[in-house]
């Protein structure tokens, strides 16, 4: 006699009892050999220096990491936010909801995937002890689709904020595999709190954030990289936020003993139902959803409490900006970099509403995601008369040393001198910025970070 899956059973119950339709989420999850590096830019951008030893060594590992592609194929990756890191792709689910993953294992091990706080059936548990179920060890090269289910005890329960964070990682091997980079969140949102993206509707912006000691070489110092999100240094790029919006930060803790992580914001604190915190625990595997409304700008320092792992680099940088206050004058209508020999350039647009006499333009360099490295010669050569609404081409001879190190050009204007005699000149560092990245594909920024190398520059 063939026997029912049990998740088919569940479904069925959900549908009977309740109005509303439960969703069936679909996941394309592959598990794949990297090289991860854990600070790109090679320095303390916390701080403005270069990383201390003994981990400035050697920052580049051979990782395994869990990539979401966009459907069955695994062809074509999805885009993840940038500020996830090593993480993998955030599961999402509203309770009630059937919540399926397409693993594909393409590393040279075996694994699978283990969720937390989701209702499973032995077959679809993702760990391997007597007696293992199906989905227990993927071969490498090999299939499994897991079925899981978020039931009321997935999600919130009394007090709790409307989304809670669990963890998902492999169970064979344990710490080994995590170890190697194969973990991720999952976030479960209450009934009828959720958008359709699973997000919940009460909040502007989410943040998960993991704090773990990564071990490269059995326990030496050197290879003891206390990361957030598998950066350190502050090479954690990607969490910016715009004044006014209320903010849900999942933590996540993982590792061993060692791992006792308390997390820190400056200049803001969190809450959830029960108090007002603005540091908070970890324990190994723990997990905890806090809120955040962002009021205060600037950029602010996001770190481990204990002070060994502050100082080993498990430290970041948050930030809080303001919407702009006003227009732009200039808009930036194209720009090349890497295709012409021999020449940069720029073209700008006048928007102003009247006609600019002269304009002087700032370019500054990502040599990595997070680190914005001001040139000597930042300033381009003088440009000419531009009348409103115009348009204009400026250029500049390429560096013939460097240039391929160039990441990304971050471009705004510096002072615009108007024919009426009027003057304009920024706020703000940045302000009117547009990047152009040799990666056309990556995300676009909302703030610049601060910049580093700094050289004055005439008006």
């Amino acid at each position: 006699m063939r026997t029912v899956p049990w998740w088919s059973l569940a479904i069925l119950l959900l549908f009977l009892a309740s109005p509303a339709l439960a969703v069936t989420r679909h996941y394309y999850i592959a598990a794949e050999d990297v090289t991860w590096d854990y600070a790109p830019s090679g320095l303390n951008l916390v701080e403005g220096r270069p990383i201390p030893q003994p981990w400035a060594k050697q920052t580049k590992w051979q990782k395994v990491r869990y990539i979401e592609y966009t459907d069955a194929t695994f062809r074509v990756r999805k885009p993840q936010p940038e500020w996830l890191g090593i993480l993998g792709p955030i599961i999402r689910g509203e309770v009630g909801d059937e919540i399926v993953v397409d693993f594909l294992n393409r590393s040279r091990s075996s694994h699978g995937i283990h969720p937390h706080g989701l209702r499973y059936d032995k077959d679809n548990e993702g760990a391997y002890y007597v007696p293992a179920g199906r989905g227990s060890l993927v071969s490498p090269n090999a299939r499994f689709t897991y079925h899981w289910f978020a039931d009321a005890g997935s999600g919130p329960g009394p007090g709790q904020l409307s989304s809670v964070v669990w963890w998902y990682h492999p169970h064979s091997a344990g710490l080994t595999e995590i170890n190697a980079g194969l973990m991720g969140p999952i976030i479960i949102t209450a009934k009828g709190k959720a958008r359709a993206d699973g997000s919940p509707k009460d909040v502007d912006r989410e943040f998960v954030t993991s704090f773990m000691i990564f071990d490269e070489l059995r326990g030496q110092d050197a290879g003891l990289f206390h990361a957030i999100n598998g950066y350190i240094f502050g090479n954690l790029p990607g969490l910016v936020m715009k004044k006014g919006e209320k903010v849900r930060w999942h933590l996540m803790g993982m590792g061993n003993e060692k791992d006792l992580h308390t997390p820190h914001w400056h200049g803001m604190t969190v809450s959830d139902p029960l108090r007002h915190m603005d540091v908070v625990e970890l324990l190994p595997a723990s997990t905890l959803s806090v809120d955040m409304v962002a009021d205060n700008p600037g950029v602010w320092m996001f770190h481990c409490h204990v002070a060994d792992h502050m100082e080993a680099g498990m430290m970041s940088t948050f930030t809080i900006y303001e919407p702009p206050a006003r227009s732009c004058p200039l808009q930036f209508i194209s720009a090349n970099f890497w295709n012409t020999p021999g020449k940069y350039s720029v073209r700008v647009k006048n928007t102003s509403g009247k006609p600019i006499k002269q304009w002087i333009l700032t370019s500054e360099h990502f040599l990595a995601p997070q680190y914005l490295h001001r040139p000597f010669d930042a300033n381009w050569p003088g440009s000419g008369p531009i009348a409103a609404g115009g348009e204009q081409t400026v250029e500049k001879d390429s560096y013939l040393q460097g240039g391929d190190s160039i990441l990304g050009w971050a471009l705004f204007p510096r002072k615009i001198f108007y024919e009426d005699g009027t003057t304009w000149v920024p706020q703000q560092h940045g302000e009117c910025f547009q990047v152009y990245w040799r990666d056309q594909e990556h995300p676009d920024l909302m703030v610049l970070p601060p910049s580093l190398g700094e050289t004055a520059q005439p008006d």
